[in-house]
């Protein structure tokens, strides 16, 4: 028998050994095979069976020789040769390393493994198990910090890659971690139609046990406390019949069991038996782990939820501390006050999230809140100091989103404890640092797109941004194919190619990323109250910031002389009045008179009155809004209930995501008479009705014609106002006003669109495509279109409207609607806003000018309803548009003024002179 032979049966047995859970023989018979090879001096396979056993040593504890195995590995390999083996020792090293928290040599050799995938695409064929098991890995990676978005991209990937070659071994493994992604994305019904065939198709003990824990865990989040129950005894069961037969593995999943039975018990009311579950979670976790690792953080948090519930709070702060711990290997936290350098010695930051956010609000329930309120508010500011730095870490905007809206609630605490110090002490440190909080969630991944587009603009090369930009435009244009009316077979490739793009801008984007000095990419800070106050605010205009909470509304009053906070109670009742003011102005009432004076009255009395005291000689407001208040225009509240007593009549508005996007832009108006307009209007002509490519929904706008008219420069009405006129024309105009159709999905915001005419199938720009256009060279944007400034309501970020997606762009100012437009009083405000913009003023005076043209006209007389004049906010900056024809002259007289004050200063120095001769 030869060597390879001999090494071939080796191999055999040890794979045999391991299935069995025998890892110790499996070990010893990779030992022989190894020897072997060297003895035959056959660097290849010596290197490959290395690299092989190196994961039986770690799945054996043992990581410091399978870091060694592999290292070895590389050693001996030729530098050019053997790509395959390399790319394995490569992954394995990242895994390993990552798996003992040393961050900075897993991503050295992420970084080798990814550059040499890259470099040699072959190595799938070769190798396609280490290749699944890479992007796996690095689905993992991103799952771990939160980066859901990434992370399933990547386990869609190392799926692929497993069915497209037959890696049957893999499914179940791969399957059962892409049903743990979207638990943590909160799609149960998803994860479990994923992981209940996976178990059925499981064939090793050890991660059959693991389905087993991982299907009860979802029941347990679907309220399914039978199922839950039923899948853990069968994982027990099936833990003591191995631990029986000595499998190591059996052991490795007690913890987890034990945590979930913990769950399970405090989830119906047995809190005796769930503290002894966590007890002996937490003591076999120890045993398996030592002190330090990201499991134990977890059960040590769901056991100081459970004696918070009890009411033991002295315990629950213990075991926050002791979790804060566990992923935090710098001096051993003592008591409550002390607090973990963020610099270092962190090992999970989500963890230690967690259980900075818990700690502080087990302070913020203890009895004598003179010696636990300060505690509690530094242990918030560290979460979410600690959060802004997790939020800059991600690239994708969806994830940006999901978290913003977790971490909004932990900053509605914060400024409930940063009040309480506030009216206990009287400082400004603690309004200024509430008013700091509530900015670093307002709109914060609005304010990162647009910073990231400056630091890209400054710092990445431009054949780099043109390429992400094609990336994007591509995944987008496969985005619109996949909402086509397609068969599941016709879209299967089209998602295909989704998936590689997607991989493609994820790689382009850490090496963007390299670009921008790190400094400047953690540089975010939100607008300051002083620089608000020089920069922002002239002695006429007010800002107004609202952050609505479970028990109340806070408001910040700031003018350019002062700074006031309020605390409103705002309950059922207060919220109720919203709902029905915001229905009464919703619904389009035809001729009927308005039914909202009532509550718009009780919403003045609630929003204004606590605040009007602070806003003597102020006559224009820029609205911070929160929550549901965003649905609703400020303009309509009422002083009282006689009718017409809006607020409109005596204070311009606009609205903004946060104070830092509300900062004057620095743009010189347009000349008078400028031809950088853009004005459409698609469906301005009745013969629209006969297109059969339109959506039956989208009917003509007589009134949009005349409308678009008194925008001027460049303009394209019916059949010529297409997409593609629009995108190819966009990029020229300052200014942009759309007097067309849009529709806005709440509940699947990529299928809103802005229509154009439908001249073929894709005349609709979809949110996606509009989000990859840049608007940086437009000073305002109207739409004059249904419903452009709604859309799904983010905690903390806004409403994700169309509108947004300018301001996304890098448009300053948008124009828009909170619901559908009336054809004849859009066309009217339209040309009013217009008239005024053309006379100097600024867009919030102008927008207030038109709506108070509305209501002496004869159209406002036929249609006296809010309906008609209110869903046309301003969102954004207030800049002047266009320089006034009376400005230029007076800066002409100013210039002879000038002029002949000089000649005089002259004719006066002459007859000084002479006269002195």
């Amino acid at each position: 028998m030869s060597y390879q032979q001999q090494i071939q049966l080796l191999q055999a047995g040890a794979e045999d050994a391991y299935q069995k859970g025998y890892n110790d023989k499996a070990v010893a018979l990779y030992n022989q095979a190894i020897s072997l090879a060297a003895q035959a001096k056959d660097i290849s396979s010596e290197a490959n069976l290395l690299v092989e056993s190196s994961n039986l040593n770690f799945s054996n504890g043992n990581s410091s020789e399978a870091i060694y195995y592999c290292s070895k590995a590389l050693k001996i390999i030729p530098k050019s040769s053997l790509d395959s083996t390399r790319f394995k020792a490569f992954s394995n090293l990242s895994y390993f390393y990552s798996t003992l928290y040393k961050n900075d040599s897993a991503q050295y050799y992420y970084s080798l493994a990814d550059r040499l995938l890259e470099q040699k695409p072959v190595l799938v064929n070769q190798t396609p198990m280490y290749v699944a098991a890479y992007y796996n890995q690095h689905g993992m990676d991103y799952n771990n910090i939160g980066d859901f978005s990434q992370a399933e991209i990547n386990f869609q990937k190392a799926l692929h890659v497993a069915y497209q070659y037959k890696l049957e071994a893999l499914y179940t493994y791969l399957e059962n971690n892409l049903s743990g992604l979207y638990v943590n994305l909160g799609k149960y019904d998803q994860a479990l139609a994923i992981a209940l065939p996976s178990l059925k198709n499981s064939k090793e003990k050890v991660t059959t046990i693991s389905y087993l824990i991982n299907i009860s865990h979802i029941y347990f989040l679907l309220n399914k406390f039978p199922q839950v129950k039923l899948y853990l005894t069968k994982a027990q069961n099936l833990i003591n019949l191995y631990k029986k037969e000595d499998v190591k593995e059996a052991f490795d999943s007690e913890p987890m069991l034990w945590r979930n039975w913990g769950q399970y018990y405090a989830a119906i009311d047995e809190n005796l038996k769930a503290l002894s579950a966590y007890n002996r979670s937490l003591e076999l976790g120890l045993r398996r782990w030592g002190k330090h690792h990201t499991y134990l953080s977890l059960i040590y948090r769901d056991k100081a939820k459970l004696l918070q519930k009890q009411n033991d709070l002295t315990g629950a702060l213990n075991n926050y501390r002791y979790a804060m711990n566990a992923v935090y290997i710098g001096s051993t936290l003592q008591s409550f006050q002390d607090l973990p350098d963020l610099n270092n010695g962190i090992i999970s930051e989500p963890d230690l999230l967690e259980s900075l956010i818990g700690q502080a609000a087990v302070l913020r329930q203890l009895p004598n809140q003179n010696l636990y309120l300060k505690p509690s508010f530094q242990s918030y500011q560290l979460a979410l100091e600690l959060a802004e730095r997790i939020r800059l870490n991600y690239d994708v905007a969806d994830t940006k989103l999901l978290f913003g809206q977790q971490i909004a609630a932990v900053s509605e605490e914060a400024l409930s404890a940063a009040f309480d110090l506030y009216q206990k002490t009287k400082q400004p440190y603690y309004l200024k640092q509430a008013f700091h909080f509530t900015e670093s969630n307002r709109g914060s991944t609005l304010s990162d797109a647009r910073r990231e587009q400056a630091l890209k603009k400054t710092f990445v090369p431009e054949p780099l941004r043109i390429e992400e930009s094609q990336l994007k435009s591509s995944i987008s244009a496969l985005k619109v194919q996949l909402m086509q009316p397609l068969s599941e077979q016709e879209k299967k490739p089209i998602k295909y190619k989704m998936l590689e793009e997607e991989l493609k801008l994820d790689k382009l984007r850490q090496k963007l990323r390299k670009f921008i000095p790190l400094q400047q990419l953690r540089a975010s800070q939100p607008v300051q109250i002083a620089t608000l106050q020089k920069d922002l605010l002239d002695p006429t205009t007010a800002l107004l910031s609202y952050v609505m909470t479970a028990r109340n509304l806070y408001a910040f009053v700031i003018t350019s002389q002062q700074v006031k906070w309020v605390e409103i109670p705002f309950g059922t009742n207060e919220r109720n009045v919203i709902a029905h003011l915001q229905q009464c102005l919703y619904d389009n009432p035809g001729l009927d008179p308005y039914k909202g004076h009532k509550w718009a009255n009780l919403a003045y009395n609630s929003l204004f009155q606590p605040i009007k005291a602070f806003l003597s000689k102020i006559d224009r407001l820029i609205i911070i809004r929160d929550k549901e208040l965003n649905y609703l225009p400020f303009e309509v509240l009422e002083q009282s209930t006689s009718g017409r007593d809006y607020l409109l009549k005596n204070y311009s508005i606009r609205y903004a995501y946060g104070a830092s996007m509300a900062q004057i832009q620095q743009i010189n108006g347009l000349a008078r008479g400028t031809k950088q307009a853009l004005a459409m209007a698609p469906f301005s002509d009745s013969s629209v009705q006969k297109n059969p490519m339109r959506d039956k929904s989208l009917n003509p706008l007589p009134a949009s014609l005349e409308e678009i008219q008194a925008v001027g420069g460049t303009q394209f009405v019916n059949k010529g106002a297409t997409k593609a006129e629009f995108l190819e024309h966009y990029k020229a105009a300052e200014v942009i006003h759309l007097a067309t159709h849009a529709r806005t999905d709440d509940k699947e915001a990529e299928r809103s669109f802005i229509a154009f005419y439908p001249n073929n199938h894709n005349y609709k720009l979809y949110t996606d495509e509009l989000y990859n256009l840049s608007f940086s060279h437009t000073q305002m944007v109207v739409l004059s279109a249904c419903e452009t400034g709604r859309g799904r309501l983010h905690r903390g970020e806004g409403l994700m409207s169309l509108a947004r997606g300018f301001l996304y762009g890098g448009c300053p100012s948008v124009v828009t609607t909170l619901w559908n437009a009336h054809d004849q009083s859009s066309a009217f405000l339209s040309e009013r806003l217009y008239f005024h913009l053309h006379q100097g003023l600024p867009i919030d005076q102008a927008l207030q000018k038109a709506k108070l043209d509305f209501f002496i006209s004869p159209l406002g007389a036929s249609y006296d309803h809010p309906y008609f004049w209110a869903n046309l906010v301003l969102i954004g900056d207030a800049s002047v548009v266009y320089e006034s024809h009376w400005t230029n002259i007076g800066r002409i007289a100013l210039g002879f003024t000038l002029l002949g004050g000089i000649f005089l200063l002259i004719f006066l120095a002459r007859h000084r002179l002479t006269s002195k001769k």
